[in-house]
């Protein structure tokens, strides 16, 4: 009876998918049975749910802005700060329109079109568009880009929008201006030991993550790019500086700690040469906890000339230190900062409701086999990313999926090694794999043909189901279960289910957690698991993000 069960509320949820969250018993409410298995209702019918709370200003409600949370935020952006954006787009919409070299502009096409995968690969590399966040750093920064004087930028926008590539527009663009509009200068560094631009990042997944966008883009220029991780020695280092390093992707620790080491004669020499230093994730790099190493590490840049700092999201934390550290900055931020893609299928199941009684757990493992059975992704490896607010959490997810419904899946925290944390995230940032060259069986699933058949007095229907040959369809699912670790910054290549396990505690983690799908103007689906306490904030997200309003 259990296995039946089990096969019931799948098979509805699976509905679900394709149908939408609104499912309810063809009896009238006031006859409808609230137990047993074969009755029950999915609530997110926005209709159903209640009104946000008006927290804070009543006049942000009527911009368009949503209170998220209980405790503090993402800043509130003006009006004027983002009109300024939007009328260059209205502008612009083509990369020859930018002021950048040619030479540039062709390389990073070519790395565009590589990487994205929204993007059909027989399609001429000189149609590629830039995106909105590419097109306001490149027209904006481009104006003063060889001027000498200290230039401070914050450039913030939605998650997956092309950040890094805005970044390096005018990184790559500044370097080879220098190589071909000043040549006098040109010929005294070219062949000295130096670094000329840096890019900060908090973690050393982040470190590969860029330095394959920055290695693409800087081998079709003839620059030299270096990545300084864990295992990179200092011998390394040195090998490469000798032969000048143009851009060097590394954190702040490996930047404080050259000054630490004998083996590194006068690192402040090395170092004097940066003219262009970039922070991506600034918002965790300026964090509390990071503020003090990431201060320092600029301070040892005594001639930058550009000082970027990236974030998807601007804290209202962030924003107060910024205002103390570089008050001069000028920001940089796209219409839809702070808002979740309207391409993402938001929906919320309540573990509340029959048959779940209060069972997240069952919520979640049934969720992940409708995803695995929903005929979506056809040929391809399916993956998923189930986010947990608290670490201890994570281990105990996974081996319950594990041993108990079966599912393929991984769990990855801050207690795991460098080494152990990107074996684990390695299928996952990568596109996915066609079926057909996994050679495994055990990670390969037979698909089951249905044939629908209603119980009686219900809309609940069952399936009868009958396995198809192995010579036919297949489907394969991997679901990695994290923290917010994995949140920040990683581009999930082609990830189309996150679920949200635990209710995300501010608008700063529901922001990055529902950014690892829906990247780059792709659709995705986002399930938030919610119960009794879940807050009426919270059950209002489907409804905000349908209009598209802005969180705060």
């Amino acid at each position: 009876m259990d296995g039946l069960r089990y096969r019931l509320n799948a098979v509805a949820i699976n509905r679900i998918l394709r149908q939408g969250f609104r499912y309810y018993s063809r009896k009238p409410a006031s006859k409808r049975v609230s137990n047993g298995p074969a009755r029950f209702k999915l609530q997110n019918d926005i209709r159903n749910v209640q009104k946000p709370a008006k927290t804070g200003n009543a006049k942000a409600q009527d911009r368009g802005v949503f209170h998220y949370g209980s405790f503090g935020g993402l800043k509130e952006i003006g009006e004027a700060e983002t009109q300024k954006t939007a009328e260059v787009l209205k502008k612009i919409s083509d990369f020859e329109q930018l002021k950048i070299l040619p030479k540039v502009r062709t390389a990073l096409q070519q790395v565009i079109s590589e990487e994205s995968i929204a993007l059909d690969s027989s399609k001429d590399v000189s149609s590629i568009k830039p995106s909105p966040i590419q097109v306001a750093v490149t027209q904006k920064i481009a104006r003063t880009l060889m001027d000498k004087q200290l230039q401070i930028n914050t450039i913030a926008a939605e998650t997956g929008s092309g950040k890094t590539i805005a970044y390096l527009v005018p990184l790559l663009d500044y370097l080879k201006r220098v190589e071909d509009e000043t040549p006098e200068s040109w010929d005294l560094i070219k062949d000295k030991a130096i670094v000329r631009s840096v890019i900060l990042v908090p973690t050393h997944e982040l470190v590969e993550q860029v330095y394959r966008t920055v290695s693409q883009s800087a081998a079709l220029l003839g620059l030299n790019a270096f990545r300084w991780n864990m295992n990179t020695s200092y011998t390394d280092f040195i090998d490469a500086v000798k032969n000048r390093i143009d851009v060097m992707v590394t954190t702040p620790g490996k930047i404080l700690n050259t000054f630490k080491v004998r083996i590194i004669n006068r690192p402040d020499r090395l170092f004097s040469g940066v003219k262009f230093v970039v922070l991506d994730e600034a918002d965790t790099l300026m964090d509390k906890s990071w503020l003090e190493e990431t201060h320092s590490a600029i301070q040892t840049f005594p001639n930058v000339n550009h000082l970027i700092f990236c974030s998807a999201t601007i804290p209202n934390e962030f924003s107060k230190t910024m205002d103390r550290l570089f008050p001069t900055r000028k920001s940089i931020t796209t219409p839809k900062l702070h808002k979740i893609s309207r391409k993402i299928d938001f929906k919320l199941i309540d573990a509340s409701l029959n048959p779940y009684k209060g069972s997240k757990m069952k919520v979640l493992s049934q969720i992940l086999y409708a995803v695995l059975k929903d005929g979506t992704e056809a040929g391809f490896e399916k993956r998923c990313v189930v986010f947990v607010n608290e670490k201890k959490d994570a281990k105990k997810v996974e081996e319950q999926l594990r041993s108990k419904y079966g599912h393929d899946c991984i769990s990855l925290t801050g207690e795991d090694t460098v080494e152990e944390r990107l074996q684990k995230i390695d299928l996952f940032v990568k596109p996915a794999r066609p079926l057909e060259s996994l050679e495994s069986n055990a990670t390969v699933s037979e698909l089951i043909e249905d044939t629908a058949e209603f119980l009686p007095n219900s809309n609940i229907r069952m399936n009868r189901t009958k396995p198809v040959t192995a010579s036919q369809k297949k489907v394969s699912l991997k679901v990695l279960v994290t923290t917010d670790l994995m949140a920040r910054g990683l581009n999930f290549h082609g990830i189309r289910n996150v679920i949200l396990y635990d209710v995300p505690k501010t608008a700063i983690d529901l922001v990055h957690r529902a950014g690892r799908t829906g990247r780059m103007m792709q659709g995705g689906r986002v399930f938030m698991i919610t119960d009794k306490k879940t807050k009426s904030w919270a059950k209002a997200i489907p409804k905000i993000v349908r209009s598209n309003k802005t969180l705060s």
